[in-house]
């Protein structure tokens, strides 16, 4: 076997244990009356792909997909019809403040402020995170402040 059919080979073991695992999360996704078929889950593991080979990342477990799936089952602004893309959108948020961030934060950090962000701040919407949310978390770190602080560098409040 060469060197390229070992590493699909492994990616396809990789995909099909994340979808296992995602697979799992329903259960939770279910109190809310949201669930994640296969299909889906295809689609959120594609995606993921995706953002890891732009921003340059590699990442060797499902941890932070799992927790934006488990907090998105809370958020009062997800329903069936957004949740995909949700998931989707606060992954690829994440994974680019991590990349302007220089790794110096931790991921718990980051994922915190994304997810109270989107929650408290942005009601819900991943157009205004992936704008105004993502330029708050990144300046904050840059100036040597509170990740969801609420002023900007004049210490006016957003």
């Amino acid at each position: 076997m060469n060197l390229p059919e070992m590493f699909s080979s492994i990616n396809d073991v990789e995909k099909s244990k994340g979808i296992t695992e995602i697979l799992k999360l329903n259960e939770r996704l279910k109190k809310r009356d949201l669930f994640l078929k296969e299909k889906d889950i295809r689609d959120i593991m594609e995606t993921r792909n995706i953002t890891l080979k732009a921003q340059g990342r590699l990442e060797l477990d499902m941890d932070i997909l799992k927790d934006i799936v488990r907090e998105l089952a809370y958020s009062p602004y997800i329903n069936q019809h957004n949740l995909v893309e949700s998931i989707n959108d606060i992954y690829e948020i994440f994974h680019y403040i991590k990349n302007h961030t220089s790794d110096f934060l931790g991921d718990e950090k980051i994922f915190k402020a994304v997810i109270f962000l989107f929650n408290k701040v942005y009601n819900g919407s991943t157009e205004l995170m992936k704008g105004k949310g993502i330029e708050r978390i990144v300046n904050n770190f840059r100036n040597g402040r509170e990740l969801i602080s609420m002023e900007d560098e004049e210490g006016d409040e957003y």
